[in-house]
């Protein structure tokens, strides 16, 4: 659906009809949380909600982020180091599949 473009994000339920605006949902959550203004809200597309200038998503976004990349480096110590402690969190996801 991403890659077509018909994603059921605000921007395209507005295209075809089905939404009055194209705001993003999580953003407006989101500040009227905070008790800030909703008002020129970013467009809710699938870029912006994976990303973290989305202000509902942004947490998420970004732990997501930091959970792959502490992976990546845990799989890169235990290369280096020739160590299998390091990795042993990861073990399910480096065994070799015959």
């Amino acid at each position: 659906m991403a890659v077509t473009g018909n994603t059921p994000t605000a921007s395209f339920l507005t295209q075809i009809g089905k939404m009055q605006s194209a705001g993003c949902r999580l953003c407006r959550i989101a500040r009227e949380a905070r008790g800030e203004s909703t008002d020129s809200l970013a467009a809710e597309t699938h870029g912006h909600i994976n990303s973290a200038g989305c202000g509902g998503m942004a947490t998420t976004v970004t732990a997501a982020h930091h959970s792959i990349w502490r992976h990546l480096y845990c799989i890169t110590a235990c290369t280096l180091h020739k160590s299998q402690e390091a990795c042993s969190t990861l073990s399910g996801l480096t065994k070799k599949v015959t």
